[in-house]
């Protein structure tokens, strides 16, 4: 079965993804939890949600739904398979990428999924990645065999928040509001910088109170703030 990878996000046009099914492939997922039918295009919000989560929106469009269907019964046909999912990927994975996000929608769903990008990434040292994930707990069985291109930040509002802390990994947080970036300390990742280099944990603002501030002109002006300027 072929997969199905994208370098089309304006945010990030030089920067490659393979996504998945949001929610159906978040095992972890609280407080972002949503999920788009793949039939009726129905959007159904987790009992816990908090804010929604922004990769489902784009699902909403019947071809980015095609895609990432497609790229999980893909994954699906190996039968959990560590080796045969990543000789899967690595078949397919784009000659051209250089910098690449695992998943800009969903996440790691398994340890063996999991497992299976660790060997990906290894072979390709040239190429830098990074993800953020709440399957924190498939991270943590792994710690000390992470490639050194692979660049991992912990998503607060999870499953597993308790393994950030204990075991002091990257992480980040989702804010509603400027003033509440402002008021963690945290410096403001607007554009992946952050989260693909370096060890230092950061914001992130929730994507509807962004568009919302560009829309008013404000958001350069916030931005600046969260930079001491």
């Amino acid at each position: 079965m072929t997969l199905r990878f994208s370098n089309s996000n304006r945010y990030l046009p030089d920067v490659w993804t393979f996504n998945l099914p949001s929610g159906f492939s978040c095992p972890a997922a609280v407080e972002c939890l949503t999920t788009v039918d793949r039939v009726t295009n129905k959007m159904t919000a987790g009992k816990d949600r908090k804010y929604p989560c922004y990769s489902a929106m784009g699902e909403r469009y019947p071809a980015v739904r095609r895609a990432v269907w497609e790229n999980f019964y893909a994954l699906a046909s190996c039968k959990g398979d560590a080796a045969k999912m990543a000789e899967l990927i690595n078949s397919e994975f784009p000659a051209k990428a250089k910098r690449f996000r695992i998943h800009s929608g969903g996440d790691f769903f398994s340890q063996r999924y999991f497992d299976a990008w660790l060997e990906v990434v290894a072979r390709r040292p040239e190429v830098a990645f990074w993800a953020f994930t709440k399957s924190v707990n498939f991270w943590v069985e792994r710690l000390g065999l992470i490639p050194e291109n692979l660049n991992l930040t912990a998503s607060y509002g999870g499953r597993y928040d308790y393994l950030i802390a204990k075991h002091e990994l990257k992480h980040c947080r989702v804010f509603n509001t400027m003033e509440e970036v402002l008021a963690s300390g945290m410096p403001l990742d607007d554009n992946d910088a952050l989260a693909s280099t370096g060890t230092a944990s950061f914001a992130l603002l929730l994507n509807s109170t962004k568009s919302r501030m560009k829309k008013k002109g404000t958001f350069d002006e916030g931005l600046q703030r969260t930079k001491g300027g």
